[in-house]
């Protein structure tokens, strides 16, 4: 059951990670790549609008690689860089392309940049040069080349996913080093096995520990420390026999959480004054029953 408990809440972590990780898988399917060759004509077609043109025809642009798109125009045109700059941001913004690009305006009869610009995410990260110097009429081609990997969201689910997951293991330890509690009886059960621990009578198999017919409940962890040491008593319990016995389901040895629910325990037992759980140096602890 517990297991069952355990898979509930690590669930949503998990679907964030795997998330992250198809989110980070190279490569794009064909309804992709399409759906971005529309948009560069989308681009295209703003810019001979901004122009002034409505009868050139949008020619189809051109695949460079994954990454980057060279879209050829058909005649030529002027443009103020801030306003080219506005209408690729508007476009490629509406479209929810990445949003990191760089963008060069070249003759399209030759390899010569005219006027080249950077999104990276942010206003002060932003490269725009020549702002308000107008171009002159020229036929010109516009190669937009995007960072897949600046704008992916892999990191933000990976991130997610992690911190979901560590808030379901360690709400998962807390519930199970809390009691699992049984039937709040009124009175201490007649029969069954028990302990006497000084004045406690301890019902391990119950997880209880009953002094002067007062009821303390305890926690998994907590009945598995007290089961070792009322076998034992007035014998010292090695640090490390107690780690491997009480936490070794769990594979994971935390360095304190011995001496925490140790501390756990004399505050359970401070009922009797004569029963005390001893600290020995270098060695471990013991429960000291007084006569």
């Amino acid at each position: 059951m517990r297991w069952k408990q355990l898979l509930l809440l690590l669930l949503p972590g998990i679907g964030l990670f795997l998330l992250g990780f198809v989110k980070g898988k190279p490569g794009k399917s064909g309804f992709d790549n399409a759906r971005e060759e529309i948009v560069m004509r989308q681009i295209a077609h703003r810019v001979l609008q901004y122009s002034g043109d409505s009868s050139s025809r949008v020619l189809s642009p051109e695949r460079v690689n994954a990454s980057e798109y060279r879209i050829p125009f058909e005649t030529g045109f002027s443009f103020v860089p801030d306003s080219l700059v506005a209408i690729i941001g508007r476009v490629i913004r509406e479209n929810q392309l990445p949003d990191h690009y760089i963008v060069n305006v070249m003759e399209c009869d030759g390899d010569k940049v005219i006027f080249g610009f950077a999104i990276l995410g942010s206003e002060q990260n932003n490269i725009v040069p020549c702002k308000g110097r107008e171009q002159p009429v020229r036929k010109y081609c516009i190669n937009i080349r995007f960072d897949d990997k600046k704008s992916s969201n892999q990191p933000v689910y990976l991130l997610a996913g992690g911190l979901l997951l560590l808030a379901g293991l360690i709400y998962y330890r807390r519930r199970t080093d809390k009691a699992d509690v049984l039937p709040a009886d009124t009175n201490e059960p007649e029969s069954g096995p028990f302990i006497a621990i000084g004045r406690y009578r301890f019902h391990p198999d119950q997880q209880l520990l009953w002094l002067d017919g007062s009821k303390t409940v305890l926690t998994a962890k907590e009945n598995k420390l007290l089961r070792i040491f009322a076998a034992s008593p007035n014998e010292v319990i090695d640090r490390s026999r107690l780690q491997k016995e009480v936490w070794e389901d769990e594979g994971v040895i935390v360095g304190r959480s011995l001496d925490v629910f140790v501390s756990k325990l004399r505050k359970r037992l401070e009922g009797d004054e004569r029963v005390k759980i001893a600290t020995v140096v270098g060695k471990g602890y013991e429960l000291t029953i007084s006569g």
